[in-house]
């Protein structure tokens, strides 16, 4: 059976509308994969990215044709800086808007002074602190004189955490067929008590009694007492249970 064409109607115009259609798609997708790198460009580089956009648009005088976004300063964060230390001195390090300026006040006392990478990233090195609670006070500045400024206690303790142990008494015996023992003792409230490495609960006061296994013979016992400053207090029992 044979085909019927329209008069005046080319017989290639069907092959060309797919050629054109296959231009069009391929268009739209180099228009959608440079719409999708420009996106993820401006998601990783965020604000750098205008910068570098704004850069671009100053000409030599230095009248900038793309308008200057005002980005409001961000408050400064500390990522590692301890609530309690028993060094006398620590390093830590931050975040806040690129190329602030920082000034570093540790009790009234303006200490050092840093500027905020192009991340926004900024480090303090070999803060001395004194003995005791230490008020440490960041202030960040930028280009326009806005200020934010960031506060935090750091408490500098170098003494060990009070340990008392009531039961057992070093060196004491127990009868045959003694399968376990308690161990009782007292500390300071926030510390951590370990038991011959086994981790025991404190009550609101420091208490604590913890049913220790022993076997027949000598048995050594070790409490380990470790503050929230890192200061530990050990003390070494020894008891014998009769075989």
């Amino acid at each position: 059976m044979k085909r019927k064409y329209r008069a005046g109607l080319p017989l290639y115009t069907y092959q060309r509308d797919k050629t054109e259609e296959k231009t069009i798609y391929r268009r739209l997708a180099i228009i959608g994969g440079a719409t999708l790198v420009l996106l993820l460009i401006i998601f990783f580089w965020g604000v750098y990215f205008i910068r570098i956009i704004g850069f671009l648009g100053t000409d030599k005088s230095g009248a900038t044709e793309v308008t200057k976004l005002d980005l409001p300063l961000v408050k400064p964060s500390l990522t590692d800086l301890p609530e309690y230390t028993n060094k006398d001195m620590v390093s830590f390090s931050g975040f806040t808007s690129p190329g602030a300026r920082l000034s570093l006040i540790v009790n009234g006392t303006k200490t050092k002074k840093t500027i905020a990478d192009v991340k926004g990233n900024f480090s303090f090195v070999d803060l001395l602190l004194k003995e005791g609670t230490n008020i440490i006070k960041i202030i960040a500045t930028d280009e326009s004189g806005e200020t934010k400024e960031f506060r935090a206690l750091v408490t500098f303790d170098k003494t060990k955490p009070v340990l008392e142990i009531s039961l057992p008494t070093d060196k004491q015996t127990y009868p045959k067929g003694t399968q376990s023992i308690t161990v009782q003792g007292k500390s300071e409230p926030d510390a951590n008590i370990t038991i011959n490495s086994i981790q025991v609960i404190l009550d609101q006061n420091g208490n604590f009694s913890y049913e220790l296994a022993v076997t027949p013979g000598q048995n050594q016992i070790e409490i380990n007492s470790t503050d929230v400053a890192g200061n530990s207090n050990i003390l070494k029992l020894s008891i014998t249970i009769e075989s």
